[in-house]
Formats: structure tokens, sequence, C-alpha cells
């Protein structure tokens, strides 16, 4: 069976060498180089540890062949990820299995429309078609199944109210950070001592907020705006704690996004929309809506960073019959399971970590407190996490959100046979999504096409 493999990132690349040790004959297209998009944030730290971003099977290969590779529990920058991504890549099971710079433009079924064969399991009798550009110019190859792993950091959200791009954001975009800046290092010279609009509050927003806080001391004029669209949960910071995170350093990003909302030269504004930008000399006026009738317009302001999420791209899919749920963009089937468990843990699509809505679950009532106290001299904050009975810990309802894994083959179920979406793009614009998820998510792409439910080639160690 021919695979097709669309994204050469560390899903793609984990797709090809599973498919390829299972035995199948698989192909990866990467528009760019491989692990592109995780060079563009390469000068970020993570807050999830080796041993989950790294898959058994590529692990026992590596070492195998004598790689030595981090700790287990030590974290990596997204370029020291990439260039895990380029080893994965050299291993002899993958030699010629890989297209760098080859886009994959469009996809359909040979001689077929999507409203052809509906529900018919003859639809499954015709190759996919796929259109390649490269350098050498476009062609058509064929596969029997086909695997999306290309992401969603291409395709970030607009960042004005409702969505949508706000008046200015069109003309200007081309000066908005919609990806993670580097602050400390190269666009430093942009941010230090400059006043930046921050909007969102997600993993992105929390890490560039920590990285501008980094500046304050040696550059005392830079100041941050921060704008969320939400309200703050009951405790009144913006992130909730998980108690006994299994990624304690998203707790430690989290505690110091927190730490910034009171800071003196932040100015947290919660509740509050972007209604339009404007150019005012080298900088931009941005107007706020607070929920008042009034707008509130910032003098002044040098940059604007929007961390407002991402999207799918349905380009890909728009001559197959792909079931896409409505509000998330993501497959239906994964979809309506995730916003299940959202509920159940008592948050919002894709803000389990910065949403806490007690009204959406009967047992999602837990406060966190920041408490002051003295460490090694230095007063800091710490923040517990409480229910509203006064336990400590008992807040099992984010938790839970943290905890669920989505390991159910008939999830990856896309609508149009054989085809399937992997990674965080199968999320759509959930941001819950982890690496060891996918790994999972890859293992059951192989069972069903291999129609053997239990092949693990983790074997046993992915729990």
């Amino acid at each position: 069976m021919k695979v097709a493999i669309i994204g050469g990132g560390p899903l793609g690349m984990e797709a090809a060498l599973y498919g390829a040790r299972a035995g199948f004959e698989v192909q990866v297209y990467e528009r760019g180089r491989l692990a592109e998009n995780v060079r563009q944030w390469g000068h970020v730290r993570v807050f999830t540890e080796w041993a989950r971003n790294r898959s058994p099977l590529a692990e026992r290969l590596l070492q195998e062949r004598g790689d030595t590779l981090p700790a287990p529990q030590s974290t990596s920058t997204g370029n020291e990820l990439a260039d895990y991504v380029l080893r994965v890549a050299s291993l002899p099971e993958l030699r010629g299995r890989i297209s760098p710079q080859t886009e994959v433009i469009s996809l359909s079924r040979e001689r077929l429309l999507k409203s052809d064969l509906i529900d018919d399991v003859r639809r499954t009798e015709r190759p996919f078609r796929l259109l390649l550009k490269t350098a050498a110019g476009e062609a058509i190859r064929h596969a029997d199944a086909v695997i999306d792993a290309s992401g969603v950091y291409a395709t970030p959200n607009y960042l004005g109210n409702g969505g949508m791009r706000c008046p200015g954001e069109r003309e200007h975009g081309a000066r908005i950070d919609y990806h993670l800046p580097d602050v400390t290092g190269r666009d430093r010279v942009r941010f230090a001592n400059r006043h930046t609009l921050v909007v969102g509050s997600g993993h992105s927003a929390a890490s560039t907020l920590r990285s501008i806080g980094d500046l304050f001391t040696e550059f005392p004029q830079t100041r941050i705006t921060w704008v969320v669209r939400r309200d703050v949960p009951m405790h009144g910071f913006p992130y909730s704690l998980i108690p006994d995170d299994p990624s304690p350093h998203r707790n430690d990003l989290h505690l110091r996004a927190n730490e910034l909302s009171t800071h003196p030269q932040v100015t947290f504004c919660p509740r509050s929309t972007v209604e339009a930008i404007e150019r005012a000399g080298r900088g931009f006026r941005v107007a706020l809506n607070p929920g008042a009738d009034a707008f509130h317009f910032i003098e002044a302001c040098d940059n604007i960073v929007a961390h407002t999420g991402f999207r799918p791209d349905h380009t890909l899919w728009q001559e197959l019959a792909v079931d896409v749920h409505p509000a998330t963009d993501g497959p239906r089937r994964l979809a309506q399971s995730l916003i299940f468990h959202n509920h159940r843990s008592g948050v919002g699509l894709s803000t389990g970590y910065a949403e806490k809505t007690p009204s959406m679950a009967d047992d999602a009532n837990s406060t966190g407190v920041l408490h002051a106290e003295t460490v090694g001299g230095e007063s800091t904050l710490r923040q517990d996490q409480t229910s509203e009975s006064g336990d400590v810990g008992g807040d099992e309802a984010v938790a839970d959100r943290w905890r669920f894994q989505p390991d159910d083959p008939a999830l990856l179920w896309s609508g149009e046979p054989n085809f399937f979406i992997v990674g965080i793009k199968s999320y759509g614009r959930d941001a819950g999504f982890l690496m060891q998820n996918g790994f999972r998510q890859v293992r059951n792409v192989y069972r069903l096409l291999s129609a053997e439910a239990k092949l693990d080639l983790y074997e046993g160690e992915l729990n």
C-alpha cells in the first residue's frame, strides 16, 4: 500500500518511520525544509520533556545506530527539536522516502468528485491524486492512503473582535507578529524599551510575555499592554495552575504570566477586544473595546503580537469528503470527543489552561490563590489550586483535561476513506494537543490500514 504523508515535521516523520517499519511504501512531501514550521519558533524552549516528544520507536532506532540522545526529562528548544527530526529522517528506513521542497497543492480521487460514490465502498477502489509543485514544475502522484500532518502554524487566526480581521489589520498585517518573535535574541531591538501590545492567553502569549518581562530590569522603559478577550477565572489571574501537572514547566510558564499580569510595567486588559488598528508614525494606534460604550486608544504602541491561535487550512481537502466540525474546523468525530472532555473538565475549546468556567461543569468549581512567600530572601508568588470548599489540590476537573488521551482508532475517521489527519491539525482550533497523542494517532492509522488491531511498533512503551 502506498501512503503519502503531507508535512515533514515531527509527526510527519514519525508517520513515515512507523509506516516504513510496518512494511508500507511511504513518501513524505514537505513544501519547505524538514521541520520548517518548528524552525520558525526555534528559539523557544518547549514545556514538555523529551520523554514525551520522541517516540519509543524512533528513540530505539537512533540508539541502535549509536546516536546519543538528550536526557528523557530534559526539555528542548524548537531548533533542537528540528535537529532531532533531521536525525530521524537520516535513518536508513527513510532513505529515498522524503521529498523536501515539494508542496502538495491539492488532493482528489482518481476520476471522482467529492460528491461521487457517497458512503459507497467503491470509493476506496480509486487512488488519491496529489498535485505536487516542485522547482521543476508540477506533477501528479498517486497514493492508496494519505496522512495529513502539515500542522497549522502557517494559518494563524486574526486578532479582531469576533475572530475576524479588524479595520486596519489587512493593511498593516505584514508588521504584526502572528508567530513567536525572538524577543531576547534576533528581535531584541524591536522590544527593548518599547511598548508592545500582546493579544491572547495561550501558551504562545505566555512565552512572549515571559520573554518581554525578562527585559524589564535591563530596559526599564519596556512596557506591555496585554489584551485577553475573556474574563479571568475566579482567582483573578489569567491562568489556572494544574495540580500534579505532568509538565511542571507548563505551570512555571503560567505562573510567570500570572505574575506579569500584576506587574507595574504591564497593563492587563481582560474582557477586551481589538476593534481597529492604524499607523501612528513608526508604531500603531489601537482601539480597544473593554466592554464599555467608548473605545480606549493606546498611543505610541510600537509592536503588536497576535497570539490568537491557529486554524487548519482546508484547501487540500476541497475535493475530498472530509467531515469537518463547524466550530473547531477539525475532523468531526475527534472534535466531538474533545468537546465532551473539555466540557467535563469545565473548560472551553482550546483554553483548558486559560479559562475556567464553573457553569460548564458541576464539578469544575476550583479557584487558584496567589500567596506571597519568601524564598531565599526574595519575595515570590505561589499559586495554590483550591476547591471552593477550601481543599488544596482539589482541581481534578482541570487535571482531567490534560490526562485525556484519545486513543480510539475510530476517532481518526475523517469521512474520506483512508484519508487521515494527525497532529495538531487534527485538533482543529483546539490547542490542547500534545506530541504523545500524535504518536498514538500514528499507531492507530497503521492499525486501521493494516487491519491489525494489535499492531504496536512501540512495543507497549507508549502509555
